[in-house]
């Protein structure tokens, strides 16, 4: 089953939570602590202490335009595919703005 690590008003875990609506996906929520020191988990996860994170099988995804890019991929159809893609280029892009590797 998908798992979502998200803050409860988080508008990234809403964008991402509406994705797996719009791929028809049901996943289960866990609710994370607001202090990002109490977010054990998800550090143990990802090296970092940010939501969402999408959790299905042993793929983790932590950012929520790669979570949407990775449901799209994944579960959608091919105008989903097309969407993914560019997220994918648009990540790319901002980290290439900011010096990262993207």
């Amino acid at each position: 089953m998908i798992l979502l690590y998200q803050l409860r008003k988080c508008p990234w875990a809403a964008a991402v939570r509406q994705t797996l609506a719009n791929v028809e996906q049901d996943y289960g929520v866990i609710q994370v602590p607001y202090r990002r020191s109490d977010r054990h988990d998800i550090r143990a996860m990802t090296g970092q202490e940010l939501t969402p994170v999408l959790v299905d099988g042993d793929v983790i995804v932590n950012e929520s335009r790669a979570a949407v890019a990775y449901l799209y991929e994944t579960y959608g159809d091919s105008r989903q595919h097309e969407r993914a893609q560019e997220l994918r280029d648009e990540i790319k892009a901002t980290a290439a703005a900011v010096g990262g590797k993207g």
